[in-house]
């Protein structure tokens, strides 16, 4: 059974009545970005879902490299 690590933690299987005990598991992220290419973060996929991505290229400083809005920012300039 699947629950948040918030939930309290279960003692008994609510389907079988077996004694059970919580196990932290680390989320799975990467695999499902890379898994299917309409799902990845390419700068065609991003431009396509209506998202803009910079790069930085100097302290406080941008270059867009994929979708709409300014080209560069220039954060001294902000």
């Amino acid at each position: 059974m699947i629950q948040k690590i918030s939930d309290e933690s279960l003692t008994h299987c609510p389907e079988c009545g077996a004694s059970i005990k919580k196990i932290i598991q680390a989320p799975f992220i990467a695999g499902m970005l890379t898994r299917d290419s309409k799902n990845t973060l390419s700068e065609k996929n991003i431009e396509k879902k209506g998202f803009t991505q910079y790069r930085k290229v100097g302290k406080g400083k941008y270059e867009k490299t994929a979708g709409k809005g300014p080209n560069y920012i220039d954060g001294d300039k902000l």
